[in-house]
């Protein structure tokens, strides 16, 4: 018969025991963690990037301008501007318009932005309005050829 002695406990095999059972703690502790935080409501998209992901229009830019004058920046069937370049929700928008001749046009409002590289999203679709000839000054030549004259609301 023999008998068998237990082995010393070393440091060495102590510091790899309380090693051991440090890690099976905080498996223990960050797995319900994790349990915890996967019940939790996920956070909520950012919501332009919810808006950019909507999709855009083609036909947003103008492409077929006739121009009456030689050097390129007028046409006299329609032309006009806005009381503000930008207006946040809610806030009040005027648009001027001259027809030539005095005929019904519609007004589109389109929200610029990504939309998966269209680059605007039609918002809005406004009209029929009555057109009539407003007189807008003609510009002068130089760096900047936009012109706001005194027309009426349409």
């Amino acid at each position: 018969m023999s008998i068998v002695q237990p082995d010393p406990i070393t440091r060495r095999k102590l510091l790899k025991g309380a090693a051991g059972a440090t890690t099976l703690a905080f498996s223990g502790t960050l797995g319900r963690s994790n349990f915890f935080y996967a019940e939790q409501p996920a956070a909520r998209p950012n919501v332009i990037q919810q808006e950019n992901a909507l999709e855009g229009a083609t036909d947003w830019q103008l492409t077929r301008v006739r121009v009456d004058r030689s050097d390129g920046c007028r046409s006299m069937a329609i032309e006009g501007y806005c009381s503000k370049q930008s207006v946040a929700a809610g806030e009040k928008l005027q648009i001027m318009v001259s027809t030539e001749p005095a005929e019904k046009f519609h007004i589109e409002i389109f929200r610029t932005g990504y939309y998966g590289g269209r680059g605007a999203r039609r918002m809005s679709s406004l009209g029929p309005f009555e057109g009539k000839r407003q007189r807008m000054p003609c510009p002068t030549s130089g760096p900047c050829t936009s012109v706001a004259g005194n027309l009426r609301p349409s």
